[in-house]
């Protein structure tokens, strides 16, 4: 019905998808450098809240006046909504805002390419599938250039905090999979305000149990902005454009398209709004990892194939919250 809509209004389903990926290459290339600007003046646990619970604020008018609050609630969703908003919210949340803390915006971007590597093990973890020549030699190069970064200086340093940004991807990979299994008959904004909804619902008591719990910190009225657009904009938009896309589109196609020019638009952010400046042997290792995404999945179909569990193995997702 949705695609029918689309196509009686004059425009196709890959049209829409197309521009949906488009402008989510474009916000997701903001999410390492506002975590990084909130990570180093916010404690972690209310950055957490305060922005997990703006994007189900936006989330909920929409669920509502369309009908699909009850969905989210439902016992044959619900659980597995919970499990993908634990994986894909907290858990990324977690990670990324208790890394860069210590770690620098690009090294993060950089580390955030190891997405398709997660995306290779789950296919042959989840399908069984054998990984072909041009996808082990297409690991291997993005492998390659995380690995130069780090033999080349301090870029990830300390290892904690580099390793809590590495696996990230990781907890994306698991929220998609999870996420692909519902959509349909969920539509993308009830899995997209699931994932917040139950999120918000696991970090406001960890924020108020919390000893030194306090919203002061949110006087400073340009942290409170840049709080407030990191839930609208990194999260809730994020999510909506990106499952959007995916609901239309291959995610292996999508992905092509979304994963180069991410880590290029967070760096241009990075030097210009942090003043951090990737060096030369970053901008080297970030090439390198970018070419081996786009050789593991260029060529790949646009369309999506809907249902089974062949498709939830190509979840391959941006570095989105």
């Amino acid at each position: 019905m949705l695609i029918l809509k689309e196509e009686k209004g004059g425009f196709s389903a890959f049209q829409i998808g197309l521009a949906l990926a488009i402008a989510n290459t474009i916000i997701g290339a903001t999410q390492p450098v506002l975590t990084r600007y909130g990570a180093v003046r916010l404690d972690p646990i209310l950055f957490c809240a305060v922005v997990v619970s703006i994007a189900a604020l936006c989330a909920l008018p929409l669920l509502y006046f369309r009908g699909e609050l009850a969905m989210i609630v439902d016992r044959h969703y619900a659980p597995r909504l919970f499990l993908m908003a634990t994986a894909g919210t907290v858990a990324t949340s977690l990670t990324m805002i208790y890394g860069l803390q210590k770690i620098g915006a690009v090294a993060g971007v950089i580390l955030l390419q190891t997405e398709p590597v997660y995306s290779l093990i789950l296919s042959v973890m989840v399908v069984g599938e054998r990984p072909s020549a041009r996808q082990l030699i297409a690991t291997a190069a993005i492998l390659a250039g995380i690995g130069s970064v780090f033999y080349s200086g301090n870029a990830f340093s300390p290892m904690f905090a580099a390793m809590l940004v590495f696996v990230t991807p990781l907890f994306w990979q698991t929220s998609h999979v999870i996420g692909l299994r519902v959509m349909p008959p969920l539509t993308p904004v009830a899995v997209t305000g699931a994932r917040f909804i139950f999120a918000s619902m696991v970090f406001i008591p960890m924020f108020l149990l919390r000893p030194s719990a306090s919203l002061l910190q949110l006087a400073d009225p340009m942290i409170l902005a840049v709080v407030c657009l990191t839930g609208f904009f990194v999260y809730f938009l994020s999510a909506l454009t990106w499952y959007g896309a995916i609901s239309r589109l291959s995610s292996s196609w999508t992905t092509a398209l979304v994963i180069p020019g991410i880590p290029l638009l967070s760096m241009l952010f990075a030097t210009i709004f942090l003043g951090e400046r990737p060096t030369s042997r970053e901008l080297i290792g970030a090439s390198i990892a970018i070419a081996g995404v786009l050789v593991l999945v260029i060529g790949s179909d646009p369309h999506r194939k809907v249902g089974g569990i062949p498709e939830a193995a190509e979840a391959i997702h941006q570095p989105i919250a």
